[in-house]
């Protein structure tokens, strides 16, 4: 499939998944670890193994959870790419994706991403500038759902300013579908290639300050080169592929959230 082919597919795999959680938001669906299992999975189903037509490089990718739920400095989701220059050569790149919910009045229109704190984005900002915050979203009255990605210091200076936590949906437009970023790591792009950053981001999935999700990739820069995958700093005492078995224990609720959009 082409490139844009991906995204498109990945766009409406992931929105579908968002719709999924919002719809159950009365029995904790409306979670952050919860939503991005859910949409982390919806990924997963368009192919481990991407041979797009209309670029060069070859792509294989596997997913990471943490058994349990650690979340300090290095956020919910880390993004390490292993890119294939040639076959004996390669460089290492991150990035890392603070994920946060869309909060809602009880008429389901936005309140905004209430979540959001200074101390946390600075804290994970401070360790790599790939860093961005990664913003769930259902909008009822256009049937629509939403993942974007926004880099972190714009987020931070907003909610500095305090600008975001009530802006409702502001916030999405400082940024872009968390697909097509996720489509650029992908590719090579868009990542902290500094060998110290990538050497602590190893060291701590076998440290206190674990990630929640490791989405581990490798490309081939050209199409004549197999792309190698490396997981031997994933610890596999505290993690696992995402599956469902370790989703958040729903938390129920008296009533059942609105319906909602489906896709």
């Amino acid at each position: 499939m082409k490139h844009s082919e991906w995204i498109s597919k990945a766009y409406i795999s992931s929105s579908q998944a968002l719709a999924n959680c919002y719809n159950t938001a009365h029995i904790g669906g409306w979670n952050e670890n919860h939503i991005t299992t859910k949409v982390l999975e919806s990924i997963e189903s368009i192919g481990l193994e991407l041979d797009w037509s209309d670029k060069p490089q070859k792509v294989r990718w596997e997913g990471f959870k943490l058994r349990g739920n650690s979340e300090y400095e290095f956020g919910d989701i880390v993004v390490i790419v292993r890119i294939w220059v040639t076959s004996d050569r390669y460089v290492d790149g991150v990035a890392f994706y603070e994920a946060k919910r869309q909060f809602f009045h009880e008429n389901n229109s936005p309140i905004g991403f209430s979540s959001l704190k200074v101390e946390q984005l600075s804290r994970i900002h401070d360790h790599t500038y790939a860093s961005n915050v990664l913003l769930y979203d259902v909008d009822i009255d256009n049937e629509m759902a939403l993942a974007s990605s926004v880099t972190m210091p714009f987020v931070k200076e907003l909610v500095e300013a305090k600008l975001a936590n009530s802006s409702g949906r502001m916030l999405h437009y400082y940024g872009e579908p968390w697909v097509v970023s996720l489509a650029g790591n992908l590719l090579g792009l868009h990542l902290d290639l500094r060998k110290e950053v990538v050497d602590e981001l190893k060291i701590s999935t076998s440290s206190y300050r674990k990630p929640n999700f490791i989405l581990n990739a490798s490309v081939a820069l050209l199409s004549t080169l197999e792309p190698s995958l490396d997981n031997s700093f994933v610890n596999s005492n505290d993690y696992e592929h995402w599956i469902k078995k370790d989703d958040p224990k729903p938390t129920f609720s008296n009533t059942p959230k609105y319906d909602g959009p489906s896709f």
